[in-house]
C-alpha cells in the first residue's frame, strides 16, 4: 500500500512539473523558433528530449489555449486547418525578463527532471540509446 501511495505522489510530480515545465518550453520554442502548430511543438519538444518525451496533444493544446488567455501567444498565421501560434509583445518581454541566472536554473531543473525519467526507463532502452546518453555523460564529465 505505502509504495503504491509513493508511485502516485511521484507520478503527480513528475506530471506536474512536466505540466508546468511545458509552459515554459512552449514559450522559449517560439521565441527562438518563430511561429509553430502545436504539432510542431510536439515535433520540437521530442527532438529536443532525443525521443524520450513527447507530450500529448492533452497537454500541449489546454496549455497553448491557456498561453492565449493570458496574452502571451496568439495565432499568428492560419494556412487551412493549421494554426501557428507566436509570441506576442508581452511573451516577448515575459522571456527577456528573465534573469540569465533563473533561465540557466530552470534549464537545469528541466535536465533534472530528463535525467530521471530517463534513469526510470533505462531498462527498456536500446543498446544505442545507451551509448549517446553515455556520450552525453562524457560530454559532461569533460567540462568538469
Amino acid at each position: 500500500m505505502q509504495n503504491n501511495i509513493k508511485f502516485r505522489i511521484r507520478t503527480y510530480h513528475v506530471h506536474f512539473h512536466r505540466a508546468r515545465g511545458l509552459r515554459h518550453i512552449i514559450l522559449y520554442l517560439l521565441y527562438t523558433n518563430g511561429p509553430l502548430t502545436g504539432a510542431e511543438i510536439m515535433e520540437k519538444v521530442e527532438e529536443s528530449s532525443m525521443g524520450m518525451w513527447r507530450p500529448s496533444p492533452g497537454s500541449v493544446y489546454p496549455m497553448i489555449r491557456e498561453l492565449e488567455v493570458e496574452g502571451l501567444i496568439e495565432v499568428v498565421k492560419t494556412e487551412g486547418t493549421k494554426k501557428y501560434y507566436g509570441l506576442t509583445d508581452k511573451g516577448k518581454e515575459l522571456l527577456e525578463g528573465i534573469p540569465r541566472d533563473k533561465r540557466i536554473n530552470n534549464a537545469i531543473t528541466e535536465l533534472e527532471s530528463l535525467i530521471e525519467y530517463i534513469l526510470d526507463n533505462w531498462d527498456s532502452l536500446n543498446s544505442e540509446e545507451k551509448d549517446r546518453i553515455k556520450k552525453i555523460i562524457e560530454k559532461l564529465k569533460s567540462i568538469s
